[in-house]
């Protein structure tokens, strides 16, 4: 059998004999839905949720960075701002606020490929406060000790917009929703707070910190009060929307903040959990692609998903093209000094938490218990340098696999579980 595996913007061809593969996972057959179909959806959705007297109103609608293009914020942020016009709203009474979390600012000449050339031409578009103090603002503390300091402008505003997708989330359960608030427009230290709650006290993860769980999971738990306790005063509308097993985005809804996130979730499990009988040998993976592989950092929740259904010391190669590179100084810096020793930066995570060091611990302790072999941008002696196997011919490497395994041609999108 003939396989592609999408790598930045090219593939990667494999052959590989039938009888070595128990399945290809592709999600459940979900069509995706019209870029026009959207556009009808938010505008109807925005024009139902949001207050009478919005046009008197301060809005702030928050997006996701370049992490998320794969919610193609460029075509769908415009037609929110064109419906606010429509009901009356003033470019002035506007701002677009890119919900950074801990991530680097962005450029203004990005702004148009995450809120589309209409809107960085329309509208005042800012980054999130992230480490600048002079721009946060105290909100209170959640039960979990979270003091939640917010982006100031957001802060300022009436009415909240949140415009992003829903999809499984190693920490926080599912990305989405109430997570466009803590971490999306925090302060860095309020984040580091709320993320510290996925280490035990003696340096090992939380057993309910992960994909797909809600309930019990103290992060998630910490990120609802603290999104209550920002919204407070305000209203709020979340855009909503979620891709298939195939990256192709077959859900799109508009509404009050956790309800429609609660109905997005549910609607991405039973289009993207997969349940298969046994764990495999091996698996074959993809982060999907240039919308989702840019940085290691962030393809690496394809390599989370996948780990599920492969047998501990079993074979994963991981395609991730990362033509921006690692994506984060401390996770690389992780990743090399800690690989041979996880269980020390496990006990100074419990000290000093962040994000960074923690998804590098997750992905080390993943590195242990299987070959993870990285096809990447990257040359030999990085791959190797960040405790990866490297394949000189993935030929090669597919013909010496032994046993049977999966094949996850869009890994990042799809969670597989062993049926109990």
């Amino acid at each position: 059998m003939k396989i592609k595996l999408e790598k930045d913007k090219s593939t990667i061809n494999i052959t590989i004999p039938d009888d070595k593969i128990s399945d290809i996972l592709m999600g459940k057959d979900i069509p995706g839905i019209s870029n026009d179909r959207i556009k009808q959806i938010i505008s109807k959705g925005i024009k139902t949720h949001t207050p009478k007297d919005i046009n008197h109103k301060k809005i702030a609608i928050i997006i996701p960075d370049d992490t998320r293009l794969w919610a193609r914020g460029d075509i769908f942020v415009p037609q929110i701002v064109k419906t606010l016009f429509d009901l009356g709203v003033s470019k002035n009474n506007i701002k677009i606020i890119i919900a950074l979390g801990t991530h680097d600012d962005m450029d203004k000449d990005q702004f148009s490929l995450l809120a589309g050339t209409f809107c960085s031409q329309k509208i005042d578009i800012l980054n999130s406060a992230n480490k600048n103090q002079d721009r946060l603002v105290l909100m209170g503390e959640t039960h979990k000790k979270t003091q939640l300091y917010i982006t100031k402008e957001a802060v300022e505003a009436d009415q909240i917009i949140i415009f992003g997708g829903i999809l499984h989330h190693m920490a926080a359960g599912f990305g989405g929703g109430r997570k466009y608030i803590l971490p999306g427009i925090a302060g860095y230290d309020s984040i580091q707070q709320n993320h510290s709650l996925a280490m035990k006290k003696d340096g090992s993860p939380h057993p309910l910190v992960r994909q797909a769980k809600l309930w019990g999971n103290p992060i998630n738990e910490d990120m609802n009060e603290a999104a209550d306790l920002f919204l407070k005063d305000k209203t709020c509308t979340y855009v909503a929307l979620a891709a298939n097993g195939m990256g192709d985005i077959f859900h799109a809804d508009v509404g009050p903040l956790h309800n429609t996130f609660m109905n997005g979730c549910k609607k991405l499990n039973q289009a993207c959990c997969i349940h298969v009988p046994q764990k495999g040998d091996f698996a074959l993976i993809s982060a999907g692609g240039h919308r989702t592989d840019g940085q290691l950092y962030q393809s690496t929740k394809a390599l989370f998903n996948a780990v599920n259904i492969v047998k501990e010391g079993g074979n994963i190669l991981f395609v991730a093209g990362c033509s921006q590179g690692v994506g984060n100084k401390t996770f690389s810096s992780v990743l090399k000094n800690f690989k041979d020793d996880p269980r020390k930066i496990g006990k100074e995570l419990t000290i000093t938490f962040d994000m960074p060091s923690y998804v590098a611990f997750r992905v080390i302790d993943i590195l242990k218990k299987f070959d993870v072999t990285l096809v990447s941008n990257f040359n030999k002696n990085k791959t190797v340098s960040l405790g990866f196997h490297y394949a000189d011919s993935i030929g090669t490497y597919v013909r010496n696999l032994k046993g049977k395994g999966y094949i996850i041609p869009f890994a990042e999108n799809i969670l597989p579980l062993v049926k109990t």
